[in-house]
């Protein structure tokens, strides 16, 4: 008997859910069938003020899985250049600014966390022997500065690529989060035979083992199918809906609970293009700005226990430049936590129907195209899907844990005690993987495997905390290749500065100039 899975629903016209269509259709073809139910009520969702970050391994993920050229998808969806994101005001007490402070260290009150990874040297991140500089006297550079080529290209602006389309540095994007969807579901619908069904899930027929058979609407369409993927976002109408499943908070590790979105125009060419983000930390939480290359998504994270949600709107559109009235302000409740377990029987969540991260740690669409790729993998068979769900469960609750480690660890380690908002970080448990984490940073510990991402942002949250490894002092031969290597950085940032053209200059070419021909565009459609 065949027990191939024949007809696949993804309930949820999100970006999720048209990201997830597009890619099982690319992987699998014709061998199986493809419907996705929009809701009518529920236009495609638009996370994070129409804004979407997007990690430099998206093209690699999705769009080249598709036969997606970069330029193809960057012109649809009025995208631009993001080389990290450039943290604000972490290290200083003060009011709500855009503009860094200044440390006790007489420097601006910002680091860069890039996509580029931290070098190593010697068994040792980079990181370990600036520190060592740093406790010595021998350096006053930023961490960042000395460790990376991206933070003066930041400063001035300038495009990751040449106008020739060589890459020079690792960047991601930023993209209208409507756009994309709207790309996705052209291409899903129009290039692999995705079928589209408007319709709102009511109800669904289930068997005596518990699987969903088919799903109901409201306007009585029965959609039939072996497996049914839950994109509909925080709402989780299948999983937590109609299956019940139980939604677990961080257990008292994480105190946001409230977002406000806004997304305002900006005149690029006299302005520039920022090609990063920003997390600028505020009295009671934080906000973030995302650039595109007329406007930039911009938005608040803050606990409703210090700060009202009109108060929250008023500080964003301050941050922003804008008076109340002047721009569409949108106010979510979100919680932190995750389904108890998101593959239930024959019924898959995917990003925020399984799990809502604190936005400080978020990496929804990241976390989206990695939970496709393992049920792409681990593709069950209608016989046989317990085996599949286990390890889909026991990865999504690790990557569940990794995501509350990163939000808190900011939260945590981040020299502020101005307001209660920032004084009840202290008193907040930690994981024991966290707890490790700042102990080993303390006591001058080298990191462990999976560690590095995480002492790399406690060097830059407080530059002269804790110790370095006692080992360094006695590895002369790594330390000279280490200072070799903080030249060699010195000179590809010069290289790097005055070669490189400005993201504005590189964004204006690309989305002005026509596309390279019909075939092109239209095997993007």
């Amino acid at each position: 008997m065949d027990s191939r899975i024949e007809e696949v629903v993804i309930v949820g016209g999100t970006l999720a859910g048209w990201a997830a269509a597009a890619r099982l259709a690319a992987a699998f073809g014709r061998t199986a069938g493809l419907t996705v139910l929009e809701s009518p009520s529920r236009p495609a969702a638009v996370e994070n003020g129409q804004v979407v970050a997007l990690a430099p391994r998206t093209q690699r993920d999705l769009f080249d899985r598709l036969g997606i050229r970069e330029e193809t998808w960057m012109r649809a969806c009025s995208a631009s250049f993001s080389l990290g994101t450039r943290h604000v005001n972490w290290r200083t007490p003060g009011p709500a600014r855009t503009a860094p402070r200044t440390t006790a260290g007489h420097g601006p009150d910002h680091f860069l966390r890039p996509f580029a990874a931290l070098p190593e040297c010697e068994e040792f991140p980079l990181s370990e022997f600036w520190r060592l500089r740093r406790c010595r006297g021998e350096t006053v550079e930023p961490y960042d500065y000395a460790c990376f080529r991206e933070p003066p290209l930041l400063d001035a602006r300038k495009s990751p690529r040449w106008l020739d389309g060589r890459a020079a540095v690792p960047y991601g994007w930023h993209a209208d989060a409507g756009m994309l969807t709207q790309f996705l579901r052209r291409t899903a619908v129009q290039r692999f035979g995705v079928r589209a069904v408007r319709g709102e899930p009511r109800s669904c027929d289930r068997d005596g083992d518990g699987m969903i058979t088919a799903l109901r609407t409201a306007d009585g369409t029965r959609l039939a199918g072996d497996l049914f993927l839950d994109c509909t976002g925080p709402d989780s109408l299948l999983l937590a809906g109609l299956l019940g499943e139980p939604f677990t908070g961080p257990g008292g590790r994480l105190l946001t609970d409230r977002t406000v979105t806004v997304t305002v125009p900006y005149d690029a060419a006299v302005d520039g293009v920022e090609p990063y983000g920003t997390a600028t930390a505020l009295p009671y939480g934080w906000c973030w700005r995302r650039p595109l290359p007329d406007r930039y998504g911009a938005g608040l994270v803050c606990a409703s226990t210090w700060t009202g949600e009109e108060e929250a709107a008023r500080t964003l559109l301050a941050l922003c430049g804008r008076r109340p009235g002047e721009a569409e302000v949108r106010i979510l409740a979100h919680r932190t936590g995750a389904a108890r377990r998101p593959w239930v029987r024959n019924c898959v969540a995917l990003g925020a129907a399984a799990r809502s991260a604190d936005p400080l740690a978020d990496e929804e669409f990241t976390d989206v195209l990695r939970q496709l790729a393992r049920l792409i993998r681990d593709f069950p068979s209608r016989r046989d899907r317990g085996a599949p769900a286990a390890r889909f469960n026991r990865d999504a609750a690790a990557d569940t844990a990794a995501a509350c480690d990163r939000a808190q660890l900011l939260y945590r380690a981040a020299p502020r005690a101005d307001t209660p908002f920032w004084r009840a970080q202290r008193t907040l448990p930690l994981s024991d993987a966290l707890a490790d984490c700042l102990e080993g940073h303390r006591a001058g510990l080298a990191p462990v495997p999976g560690e590095v991402p995480l002492r790399a942002l406690l060097t830059a949250l407080d530059p002269l905390g804790g110790r370095p490894p006692a080992a360094l002092p006695h590895r002369p031969d790594a330390r000279r290749t280490a200072d070799a290597h903080f030249a060699r950085i010195k000179r590809q940032q010069a290289i790097l500065l005055e070669t490189l053209p400005t993201a504005h200059a590189y964004l204006h070419r690309l989305h002005t100039r026509p596309a390279l021909a019909p075939a092109a565009a239209l095997s993007g459609a």
